[in-house]
């Protein structure tokens, strides 16, 4: 099972991408991303006990912020034209694919 999940907004061109794998739940990704965008929820299956969701994928404003500040690069943010071609390490599409 896969522990990627992405979300689109409907209104703009970016697409936010979040591998639970890779998600500690350090909050940093959270403190500088516009409010209400991204949250900490429980994740009891976690040994850090949380990781990131998406609150609210339009109020995203693609400054990459979250992205460029993980420490365990569990989270980008593409647009959606970026996200059929995007390729990581020997081709997946993700670091944790």
């Amino acid at each position: 099972m896969s522990n990627i999940t992405r979300h689109y907004a409907q209104g703009k061109d970016i697409v936010i991408i979040i591998d639970r794998n890779l998600c500690k739940g350090c909050d940093i990704c959270v403190q500088v991303c516009t409010p209400g965008t991204l949250e900490l929820v429980d994740a009891p299956d976690k040994w850090e006990g949380s990781v990131v969701q998406v609150k609210d994928v339009e109020l995203c404003n693609f400054c990459r912020l979250c992205e460029i500040q993980c420490p365990d690069f569990a989270i980008r943010v593409v647009k959606k034209a970026e996200e059929e071609g995007l390729t990581m390490a020997k081709g997946k599409k993700t670091s944790a694919e």
